[in-house]
């Protein structure tokens, strides 16, 4: 499916070292509270169930990245003097700051701790509820709700493709299971079986010419097939070189065909640079190289491919490092 604007825009994050896709739906959901009369009435409601609030907040505003005390809060909804502070995650665990004397602490309990108005959750399906027990925490939500409470309603534009936005990066609500889907599942368990074994057997191949090429002692992780991700794929752990944070090999599907090749996690503001000489595909804060795979291909060809892409990085590292 073609990406829409969105999920496009989504992809330039001007903080490299925060993840882009909870950032930039943040920042649309400010704008879209601040200029559709339509979605702000939904999401509020969603967020504030007790009706004497909500009258308070009908015609509130929104602000993304606000600062309280020595913190930043993802969503400040804002009404007169009242505030109603929320933390945005996509997926994931709940972020900890470690704060003095007082150890790691959840991002919710920080809110709260700010003591400036009630605090909501909201996040996918995917991510655990907070551990908290407060009368200002107002509860976790959903994008997913969201979603739903957004059909056939009258949005502006932008309204309509974050709800387009919401289907392609995982914010809409699970369909049920097609008799197509359980008559095929053991088959693609296996086929994500084989996907592991294929990067483990790739991996112990790999690994020990990685460790020679780039002088250094990181292993790779384990084959993992990731549904969230689309795809299955192999990490260095504690690997770096300059503004070069991860390298790994990965199995993706794109456009009916299946792909592998090797990627790199880049901060933004060296991501063009590198890319300059490595000339590799860029999305989202990662380079990477991409060959297709073909029909009862050995996996020693992939390895050879694998091996050349790593030699060609390593080569730009040096001129650009």
């Amino acid at each position: 499916m073609t990406e829409t604007l969105f999920s496009r825009l989504a992809s330039y994050s001007q903080n490299p070292t925060k993840k882009s896709l909870e950032n930039f739906t943040t920042e649309i959901l400010a704008h879209l509270i601040n200029h559709d009369p339509e979605f702000r009435r939904i999401f509020i409601r969603q967020i504030i169930r007790d009706k004497r609030k909500l009258r308070g907040f009908k015609c509130a505003s929104a602000n993304s990245q606000e600062h309280f005390g020595n913190g930043i809060v993802d969503l400040v909804l804002s009404s007169g003097n009242r505030k109603v502070l929320v933390e945005v995650k996509i997926a994931g665990s709940e972020t900890e700051t470690k704060i003095y004397r007082r150890g790691w602490v959840p991002q919710v309990k920080k809110y709260l701790s700010y003591k400036v108005g009630p605090v909501a959750y909201l996040t996918t399906k995917a991510a655990s509820a907070p551990d908290v027990n407060s009368k200002q925490f107002l509860g976790h939500f959903f994008f997913e709700d969201l979603y739903e409470n957004l059909t056939n309603a009258k949005l502006t534009l932008p309204g309509m493709l974050f709800r387009e936005f919401m289907e392609e990066n995982g914010m809409k609500p699970l369909e049920p299971f097609t008799q197509r889907e359980l008559g095929n599942a053991k088959q693609a368990f296996d086929f994500a079986r084989k996907c592991e074994f294929i990067l483990d057997e790739i991996k112990s191949t790999v690994e020990p010419e990685f460790r020679k090429l780039f002088h250094t002692r990181t292993r790779f992780t384990g084959g993992h097939f990731s549904p969230c991700y689309g795809s299955a794929y192999v990490w260095t752990k504690n690997f770096t070189r300059g503004n070069l944070k991860t390298v790994g090999v990965y199995i993706e599907p794109e456009e009916g065909a299946l792909y592998y090749g090797v990627w790199v996690r880049v901060l933004r503001n060296d991501t063009r640079k590198l890319n300059r000489v490595l000339a590799w595909e860029e999305k989202a804060g990662f380079l990477s190289s991409s060959h297709p795979i073909r029909p009862n291909t050995n996996t020693g060809n992939y390895i050879k491919r694998i091996l050349k892409d790593l030699k060609h990085l390593q080569k730009t590292l040096q001129r650009v490092y």
